[in-house]
């Protein structure tokens, strides 16, 4: 699998030198480790990580933005755009990782229903039905991905404005440049999320894939199966598991492996849940000392 290269579409912002605030060589730290983590193959202990890092890199943020000498500079008048646009764009920040949110607590509770359906052992025909009823959500879930990530892009789009502003204040100059970095690199984790979820998927390789995942292969043969997303691996399993079921050629075998594979992935839904539960409180933190910022 590649790397995720989501970091990449955004310029790299190096702060300026003369700036001694000890908040800024933390976030220098803290953006640094998820750049370095940006750059590993796509996998759910990446994106966990991820989202775990960038909850740690808003609390340094909003140190900042508590800092003394950064409430007065960035309440002047001149300095108001600045401030106003880094509301904006929390609000687009806000409502994509509640839309991510929402998802993943939705595709956990079909996975669970289908591992419940599948633990009761059915007839084929069962099997079969939970099963479509499954994989009709899946592609939903596509679609509703392709427009949360036109969303994305429209307020990546922006980011490139904000990165354009006039500051001439060098604590506001500071500000801005944290707040480039740190709201692109929530754009490339969101990205990650609803990459991992909306993968796409060839039904053709699905019998092909749970033959080497059933068999009585090396490790080293069930390890080059990752090269596969893990989400793209569980669909295909899946899929191959209901062609089975329509033949009526339902073996125990295959639904122990699916209950596995399923069992996984609830577990990585679960981890995204809580890293995105943490990343919105910081958001919503880092918003409200903006707000105190206006109000200074």
């Amino acid at each position: 699998m590649e790397g995720s290269s989501s970091t990449s579409h955004f310029r790299s912002i190096s702060l300026p030198s003369r700036l001694t605030n000890p908040s800024c060589t933390k976030i220098e730290a803290k953006i640094n480790e998820l750049k370095a983590l940006g750059n590993l193959a796509v996998s759910s202990e990446s994106i966990q990580s991820g989202l775990v890092g960038l909850a740690e890199l808003y609390v340094c943020v909003e140190e900042l933005l508590r800092s003394p000498k950064t409430q007065p500079a960035l309440s002047r008048h001149q300095n108001g755009n600045l401030v106003e646009d880094a509301l904006d764009r929390s609000i687009g920040l806000l409502d994509l990782c509640s839309t991510l949110k929402d998802l993943l607590m939705l595709m956990r509770e079909n996975v669970q229903i289908l591992q419940s359906s599948l633990r009761r052992k059915g007839g084929n025909s069962t099997v079969a039905t939970h099963i479509a009823t499954y994989l009709t959500f899946r592609k939903k879930t596509k679609k509703n991905v392709t427009k949360s990530l036109g969303a994305l892009k429209n307020l990546e789009k922006k980011m490139g404005s904000f990165l354009l502003l006039d500051v001439d204040h060098h604590v506001s100059l500071m500000v801005n440049k944290v707040l480039v970095e740190v709201y692109a690199l929530t754009i490339s984790q969101f990205k990650s999320v609803f990459g991992f979820v909306s993968t796409k998927t060839k039904s053709t390789s699905g019998v092909q894939l749970i033959s080497k995942l059933v068999s009585k292969s090396t490790s080293t043969q069930v390890r080059s199966t990752m090269s596969i997303s893990e989400m793209e691996t569980i669909d295909l399993v899946i899929i191959s598991l209901q062609k089975s079921s329509c033949n009526g050629d339902t073996k125990n075998v295959n639904i122990q492996m699916t209950l596995k594979r399923l069992q996984i992935l609830d577990a990585s839904l679960e981890g995204f849940e809580a890293g995105l539960d943490c990343v919105f409180r910081r958001l919503i933190q880092c918003r409200a000392s903006l707000l105190n910022i206006v109000a200074y």
